[in-house]
């Protein structure tokens, strides 16, 4: 019965074409294509039909699922790329059926229908990998070990062996055959993937050797990159500096460059404090009862230690005092110790260096704090008879 309807179908149009002019070539020529065009639309609407139901039934079964996969594999449209393959099957199924009398058509519109196929092969392949990025991001182990340079060049593998397969489709040659003549221009392709190449080696290295992850905070003092690492790539890694504005280095600069990382420093909840002030060398003398009293009043020192000579400075002694001041602000690291020494005296006087941990990860508070501390011994300098050096100025040249 369907091969009588579809025979009265052709007959009726071929009188209609002939009633209206047409020769009976072209006349041939629509009845037959007529069919294949019909089947054409059909198989349109049959996909967008099966696009609607499969998008309604995966939605409802990604609400109902606790796990996050399915719903990475229904955001990067896995299953419905792949319904596109449905109207080239249905076209290749009825494609030698309706189109017997023109077997050049027959030929290159299945050329058609194979490109089409594997271009939509080549879309659900990189969706999943897309989908298999997100899905990792999930793990703890993806900041400290991230995949995006693995999965990038992944995309250009594939987008290479979907060009030599497109390609070899065309022209009708094995992709064997082409891959063989892929190594006359070899260095041609080194010299275009260079950046890519080289990425993937150093982004391999730095994952490998945990030097680097996102969320890190590092400094390039040569590329004026000073900030939190947001994203690691094949070809780059993007920096967000403390100013919000992005640098973007080189994967590979990072292996043949030296950068400071932080994360360390992050680790120990804390930041170290290593500086120093001057005295002036002439200011040092022997400490009297006087000043003895002078210093009790302020309460910080519980007990004053005499060297083994018996002989108190006032230098000594200031260097009690800013060890027992510091012990007392909040803020210090007190499990990491205090350290307060002199260094070697020079032209310039008498360098005291102070090195001790704060409990402040942020740059702000922490230089918040160094800066009431620096601000504290300047000012109590002069109550131990000790003055900080300073180069002479114009006026003191004057007078």
């Amino acid at each position: 019965m369907k091969a009588y309807y579809a025979l009265t179908y052709s007959e009726k149009l071929k009188d209609t074409l002939l009633q209206w002019g047409f020769n009976d070539t072209i006349a041939n020529y629509i009845v037959d294509f007529s069919v294949f065009i019909i089947i054409l639309f059909s198989s349109v609407i049959v996909y967008y039909i099966l696009k609607f139901v499969l998008n309604r039934f995966l939605k409802r079964l990604v609400e109902r699922s606790s796990s996050k996969w399915d719903d990475y594999l229904y955001e990067e449209r896995v299953f419905t790329r792949l319904a596109l393959l449905i109207p080239a099957l249905i076209l290749q199924v009825a494609l030698t059926a309706t189109l017997t009398n023109h077997p050049q058509a027959v030929h290159y519109i299945d050329l058609i229908l194979k490109l089409y196929m594997i271009a939509v092969f080549l879309l659900v392949i990189i969706s999943f990998l897309n989908a298999v990025y997100k899905i990792y991001g999930e793990f703890e182990v993806a900041d400290s070990k991230p995949i995006k340079g693995y999965i990038q060049i992944a995309k250009i593998i594939v987008y290479v062996i979907g060009g030599i397969v497109l390609i070899s489709a065309m022209i009708g040659q094995s992709p064997v055959s082409i891959l063989a003549g892929l190594g006359a221009i070899s260095a041609v392709l080194l010299l275009i993937f260079k950046d890519s190449i080289l990425g993937f080696v150093a982004g391999v290295q730095l994952s490998g050797n945990n030097m680097l992850k996102i969320g890190d905070w590092i400094s390039l003092s040569k590329h004026n990159a000073d900030g939190i690492v947001i994203d690691i790539s094949l070809v780059t890694v993007k920096i967000r500096n403390w100013d919000n504005s992005v640098t973007l280095v080189p994967t590979y600069t990072l292996v043949t460059e030296s950068f400071m990382n932080w994360r360390s420093m992050m680790d120990a909840g804390g930041r170290r404090m290593r500086r120093f002030f001057l005295i002036d060398v002439r200011s040092i003398h022997p400490v009297d009862d006087e000043m003895l009293n002078k210093i009790n009043e302020l309460g910080v020192l519980q007990e004053i230690e005499v060297p083994g000579g018996g002989q108190q400075t006032n230098l000594g002694l200031f260097r009690q005092y800013i060890g027992a001041y510091v012990k007392n602000i909040q803020g210090i690291n007190p499990d990491a110790g205090v350290l307060i020494r002199l260094l070697q005296a020079a032209e310039t006087g008498l360098p005291v260096e102070i090195t001790l941990f704060t409990l402040f990860q942020d740059l702000s508070d922490h230089e918040g704090l160094q800066s009431r501390l620096f601000e504290h011994i300047y000012s109590v300098l002069p109550l131990f008879g000790l003055q900080a050096y300073q180069r002479p100025g114009t006026s003191e040249f004057n007078n």
